[in-house]
């Protein structure tokens, strides 16, 4: 009988072993949850109709640049020139554009003494813009 009672007392120890893994391994995967939470409930959302982007910026800046397709241009405040065709989104948060580039096939190669930068691949024409890198908008050609 006395064999019994030790087996069934190891069995309850490791029982109770694994129990206790088991919990410290939930709390890790309860805490992992609970920063991937964290992490979603930050990204940011794009706001991709042309009449609600202007609730994030101003109105001369996405009127025409969210609705038509054309030639456009964006001064950054590193001094280049970014030619765009025209903003698909903006985020929620008023600090990314999100931008077609135009391919570089009919635009002008500088504007002012500045080299225009066009998409690097022409099937390749999304891009984002930080908007706080943004110094001037404008149009690249005229009709």
């Amino acid at each position: 009988m006395i064999a019994n009672e030790i087996l069934t007392l190891v069995i309850a120890s490791a029982s109770l072993i694994v129990a206790g893994a088991s919990a410290l391994f939930a709390k890790q995967s309860a805490d992992a949850s609970k920063r991937q939470l964290a992490l979603v409930e930050r990204k940011i959302g794009m706001v991709t109709d042309p009449a609600k982007m202007t609730e994030v910026l101003p109105v001369w800046y996405i009127e025409r640049m969210g609705q038509d397709n054309w030639g456009f241009g964006l001064l950054l405040a590193s001094g280049e020139l970014l030619g765009i065709e025209r903003i698909m989104g903006v985020s929620d948060d008023g600090q990314w554009l999100e931008v077609e580039l135009l391919d570089g096939s009919s635009g002008p190669k500088e504007v002012s003494g500045l080299p225009v930068t066009y998409a690097g691949l022409t099937d390749r024409t999304h891009g984002s813009v930080c908007v706080d890198q943004v110094q001037a908008a404008f149009e690249l050609w005229t009709s």
